[in-house]
């Protein structure tokens, strides 16, 4: 009976750490989720400043390549074996 007693007295109490534990372990937006969220949206920004300096650094290159038709004819050649008609090309690949 002491116990009941007890209980009643505190029941306030008892509810609001019930919820409170609730809210924060088992809720579908607990802090545990909460906490997985912020990393992943972290990595998610760092990978999107990242790609965003990727993108500023080929559309630089974009730029220089474009600019001169010689640069282009020398990308072309290097890059993706292109050949005038008179030429050819061989592809030496290094062993490892």
């Amino acid at each position: 009976m002491k116990l009941l007693d007890q209980i009643i007295d505190y029941k306030y109490g008892i509810s609001i750490g019930i919820f409170a534990v609730w809210m924060l372990l088992f809720d579908g937006n607990s802090a545990l989720f909460m906490y997985k969220q912020y990393n992943e949206l972290k990595d998610l920004k760092l990978q999107e400043e990242f790609l965003s300096e990727e993108i500023d650094q080929m559309n630089v290159q974009k730029e220089e390549l474009f600019s001169d038709d010689d640069k282009l004819e020398k990308y072309a050649r290097e890059r993706l074996f292109f050949k005038k008609d008179d030429e050819d090309v061989y592809v030496i690949e290094k062993a490892d």
